[in-house]
């Protein structure tokens, strides 16, 4: 989320594979999004619930790496490079949620997921929350990474505009002093690798989706997303989770972990996979 920033997101076409293929491994695929960006994705596994994996700002779907291995047994799982991010194109004129919700509709589409659960990290999480709408009907709920704070939360628009003018003087530092903040709990080579993903990632893009962040309605996109909404995210006495607050707005509930930083998918894999594990099969048995 923007708060965690504020302290310090193409290869070859490659045909949709079958579905009886799932099983042997990850499979790469493309589709285009619903403006025509080519939108890279992979899918592994097999079984009636999908795991749909959703990436943050500036992030790319091998930042669920620790997670793909674990869960393909028991449900198909797939990952996505939202649209300017990783391999996906960057040729799109507005860069905002919606568009980025459209990515994930696609990927669903193509591989025909009727049983989804969304895990977005970050800006994954309001990501989830309008693509859910979109999907309405098959999706048992939207699972938030470190995401989903607060509803009814906004920066100021100088906040805002002070991150805008430090990413267009200088990007690659902006993006390193940003992410080296939310990693600053991880071992230093995790952290590096975290960093190093970021500097990665296409200015203008970055730039443009920053802007749009006061643009999102958050509250209503936990009102229109229609799901049960969870979360799993780092113990924080600045930027606590409200759940009072969430509740209005949506089925909510929320798993915290202590002393871990904005990247917990990754530097606690374990634990926080035993979370989404237990969270997963409430949706499931619930949808």
């Amino acid at each position: 989320p923007l708060a965690w920033i504020v302290l310090a997101g193409c290869q070859p076409p490659a045909e949709t594979p079958p579905v009886e293929a799932m099983a042997a491994g990850p499979v790469p695929g493309t589709v285009e999004s619903a403006d025509g960006v080519p939108i890279v994705y992979e899918s592994r596994g097999a079984g009636d619930v999908a795991l749909l994996f959703v990436h943050g700002w500036s992030c790319n779907r091998e930042f669920w790496r620790e997670q793909v291995d674990v869960f393909d047994d028991d449900y198909r799982v797939v990952t996505l490079d939202l649209g300017g991010h990783g391999a996906s194109g960057t040729t799109r004129d507005l860069w905002q949620v919606r568009g980025l919700a459209a990515d994930v509709v696609a990927v669903g589409d193509a591989l025909d997921l009727e049983r989804i659960v969304l895990v977005g990290h970050s800006r994954g999480g309001p990501v989830s929350l309008e693509a859910a709408r979109r999907l309405q009907g098959r999706v048992l709920g939207v699972v938030a990474v470190d995401a989903l704070q607060n509803a009814e939360f906004e920066f100021s628009p100088e906040i805002v505009d002070r991150m805008l003018e430090g990413m267009r003087a200088d990007y690659p530092g902006s993006v390193e002093r940003m992410f080296s903040g939310m990693a600053s709990t991880m071992q230093p080579e995790l952290k590096n690798w975290v960093v190093a993903q970021a500097r990665q990632a296409t200015p203008e893009v970055a730039v443009a989706l920053m802007a749009d962040y006061n643009a999102i309605d958050m509250a209503g996109l936990f009102r229109g997303a229609g799901v049960p909404i969870r979360a799993i995210n780092a113990t924080s006495e600045r930027y606590p989770t409200d759940v009072e607050v969430n509740r209005r707005h949506a089925d909510f509930d929320v798993v915290e972990m202590d002393g871990v930083g904005h990247f917990l998918q990754l530097e606690r894999p374990d634990e926080f996979n035993a979370h989404l594990r237990t969270i997963v099969t409430e949706l499931v048995a619930g949808g």
